[in-house]
């Protein structure tokens, strides 16, 4: 039987009052739920509130969400007496009844309101309460909805309220009328069950027990009903509405219920996902975990130990940081997962790792492919104790012929020496850190390098010791015993070209073969050199380096004009260049270095040192033209000639074959066309930044001048250029602030070159991902 309630036709506003208004003259009307109110419908500019004479008057929104705030805060600190109950109950009802929604009154008499909500959650369908907080109260009241968050809290603060006050019926009608209100909201099951639970912890006092009996008295239950499983019920119940009809982010309220179904020992708050998920998205999931992440999931249950042991795509990349005591648990580690296939161990000082622990690893794991091996702290002895045993003991003249990427950081030379020679057949990629550069001819020197492909040879400034001497690499070992080389990256080191009389060395002992060694060299990087040696000692020996055509990346980060004499042009056995690049910068090219051959498919140059015009003009015009040469930095003067002798060049005449559309990352170190010292003048740059159409990222590194501050204002104020990376070694606090200010007018990312170097282009992952070509914005 369809139920009725009384609507009463309200007249329109500014028309008088009819007779036919009279009460006698109500029509029967279906009682229908209002609508649910969205978040944004609530958020009307304006709302009705109804006055002393019970008109409604038009507040702002903002007001209304300020009234509800203070009034939520004034229960909050507001204390047990009747007096200050009563006017926190008056203010919190007036907020509520101000809501957008027009919420009504069910009435004093709950009973039919309780009842519906618990005979619901006793069915054994467990959408029955949400079915029965969408629809009408049983006596025919219609209960408003709505998802506003204030007019939420502002009821749940009106339960707390009235629980304060020992008025349990009402606080738990009113909790009741929370769930009606939003039932995907766990606010209302958390405050139904919590109102539960203290009466049960107080059904000793009087109020407590009374207001029990009459719980279940108007829910239709035994009163010796056993009260906690009702409490269960409606966690239960809020639990799986909050699953199927949540519609934001978790948020406190549902860590809350989480929090209660677990304090109330019930199932679902220890439900284990292994149960429920496949194991593929069990796999995708763990494989996002790291190593030690990986070893807590085993320790979480058997089931769990199982699944994650016997994935063996979870342990094929292993990384170990610091642990306590490894050598108890570490053969035990490497005989459960025998299938990783790259291990790194972040810091062996902490490890113990010893010659016993490396054995374990070359032999323990058959499908090693990858191993890096870091040290935090410094060596006291890097080349390493000559009493220790062979690595492998007898298993010596045999090659583990899976490993082929190697990292090594602060290792002994005699360590490093006796892998290397291990896994010089199969190695491609190597990556050697914090080594002297006589520990690093050594080791490296001992044995060809068939299948080398990426060698990475590094001096970081934390690994530099002023009492080490670091000497120079000697390049031309390196082409006799790795002659395929694709990637080179060398920094912190001198180099040496040659070998000047000392032939009794293993590489000069390696046949020549029939390859013309680094033709599929890809990318170089030499980085800044860090020596004591005066800076012509650094680079020593006669012109070895052939023609390399197959560049596409070329970092040359030192300004030395020496590394560019042996790099570019041929010298004499004694190392003095025949064609020096300083002294004659516009000078015709040479028959034969690196560049003679052309870069057609050169991709990034930067050379931070002088070079010959022909030189540029050889390696650099064939690129330009085909469009592949993306980023583009040269200089004009060493850092160190600017105080001596300063070259000018005609950037528009001189390097005119440099212009291509295809440059979006432009750069120009060592420069200034002022005839005194203390000017500067970079009209010329920017002038020659007009040929270059597409370019929108610039590096400038004028070196030590004043009057800096027009040059860079114009960079900024360009069209083109959207992020600039300069030196402002020559401007003064107040100026770097205006420059600053006039970047940010402008939207121009601003980038200080004095707190470090352009990051190297190709040396952002070794392991073989792609060069990153230039920074675009």
């Amino acid at each position: 039987m369809e139920r009725y309630l009384i609507k009463k036709i309200s007249p329109s506003a500014g028309v008088k009052r009819k007779a036919s208004d009279s009460p006698a003259n109500s029509t029967l009307a279906p009682a229908k739920r209002l609508q649910p109110l969205r978040p944004y419908d609530s958020r009307s500019s304006a709302v009705d509130v109804r006055d002393q004479e019970g008109k409604y008057v038009r507040i702002e929104y903002d007001s209304w969400k300020d009234q509800v705030t203070a009034c939520i805060d004034q229960a909050r600190s507001s204390t047990r007496s009747k007096e200050g109950g009563i006017k926190v109950l008056g203010a919190l009802l007036k907020a509520i009844n101000a809501c957008p929604c027009k919420p009504g009154s069910h009435g004093n008499n709950k009973a039919c309101h309780i009842s519906q909500c618990v005979t619901a959650v006793y069915e054994d369908n467990p959408n029955a309460l949400y079915r029965a907080a969408t629809e009408p109260c049983s006596c025919g009241f219609a209960w408003p909805s709505c998802t506003d968050l204030f007019h939420i809290r502002a009821l749940d603060s009106l339960a707390d309220s009235l629980d304060k006050q020992e008025k349990h019926v009402a606080a738990f009608s009113t909790a009741l009328g929370l769930i009606r209100l939003d039932p995907a909201h766990p606010i209302g099951y958390c405050r139904v069950a919590r109102l539960l639970r203290n009466l049960t912890k107080n059904k000793d006092k009087q109020t407590a027990a009374l207001a029990l009996t009459t719980i279940l008295r108007d829910s239709q239950l035994d009163p010796s009903h056993d009260v906690h499983d009702l409490t269960v019920r409606f966690v239960r119940s809020g639990l799986y509405n909050m699953e199927q009809y949540r519609r934001g982010k978790y948020n406190q309220y549902h860590m809350l219920l989480r929090q209660l179904s677990s304090m109330l020992d019930m199932p679902e708050s220890k439900r284990d996902p292994v149960e429920k998920l496949p194991h593929e998205l069990l796999t995708m999931i763990w494989s996002h975990l790291d190593t030690d992440s990986l070893m807590r999931c085993e320790r979480v249950s058997k089931r769990w130990q199982k699944l994650v042991l016997s994935d063996s795509v979870l342990w094929s990349k292993v990384s170990l940081g610091r642990p306590g005591k490894p050598g108890r648990f570490f053969p035990r580690f490497l005989n459960k997962h025998k299938s990783i296939r790259s291990l790194t161990i972040n810091d062996t000082s902490y490890f113990s790792m010893t010659h016993d622990k490396l054995q374990m690893i070359m032999r323990g794991l058959p499908s090693l492919e990858r191993l890096s091996l870091h040290r935090r702290m410094r060596l006291s002895n890097p080349d390493g104790p000559e009493d220790v045993p062979k690595l492998l003991g007898g298993v010596q003249g045999k090659h583990l012929t899976k490993l082929t990427h190697l990292s090594l950081n602060k290792l002994d030379a005699h360590t490093t020496g006796e892998l290397l020679s291990l896994i010089s057949p199969s190695l491609q990629v190597l990556d050697l850190q914090g080594f002297s550069a006589k520990n690093l001819n050594g080791v490296m020197t001992r044995q060809p390098w068939p299948s080398l492909r990426k060698l990475r040879l590094r001096m970081a400034d934390d690994d530099y010791d002023p009492k080490m001497h670091l000497g120079q690499v000697n390049m031309n070992a390196l082409m006799k015993l790795a002659p395929h080389l694709e990637e080179l990256h060398i920094k912190g080191y001198g180099l040496k070209f040659v070998d000047l009389g000392l032939h009794d060395m293993a590489f000069d002992k390696v046949p020549l073969s029939d390859v013309r060694p680094w033709q599929n060299l890809q990318s170089l990087y030499l980085g800044s050199v860090r020596s004591h040696d005066p800076l012509e000692d650094n680079f020593q020996g006669a012109f070895v380096l052939p023609a390399l055509p197959n560049l596409r990346s070329v970092e040359i980060l030192s300004d030395s004009a020496h590394l560019i004499d042996y790099l570019f042009t041929t010298c004499d056995e004694p190392g003095n260049p025949l064609q020096g690049s300083v002294n004659n910068l516009t000078g015709t090219t040479a028959e034969s270095g690196i560049a003679s051959a052309g870069w057609p498919r050169l991709e990034v140059f930067r050379c931070h040192g002088p070079i010959c015009t022909g030189i540029l003009r050889k390696g650099l015009v064939e690129a330009a033209t085909n469009g592949s040469l993306k980023v583009l930095e040269l200089a004009i003067n060493s850092d160190w000639s600017l105080f001596s002798h300063r070259i000018q060049v005609d950037l528009l005449k001189d390097w005119a074959f440099t212009s291509s559309p295809s440059v979006h990352h432009l750069g120009l170190y060592h420069f200034n066309w002022a005839q005194h010292y203390s000017n500067f003048d970079g009209q010329p740059f920017i002038d020659w930044l007009q040929k270059f159409p597409n370019v929108d990222t610039v590096t400038v590194a004028p070196g030590r001048h004043s009057g800096l501050l027009t040059f860079i204002e114009k960079l900024i104020a360009h069209p083109q250029i959207k992020a600039l990376y300069f030196d402002p070694t020559g401007l003064s606090s107040p100026e770097w602030y205006e420059i600053t200010e006039v970047g940010k007018n402008y939207g121009v990312k601003l980038f200080n070159l004095s707190r470090g170097p352009l990051n190297a282009f190709d040396g952002g992952h070794f392991d073989g991902a792609s060069p990153n070509l230039g920074l675009r914005v």
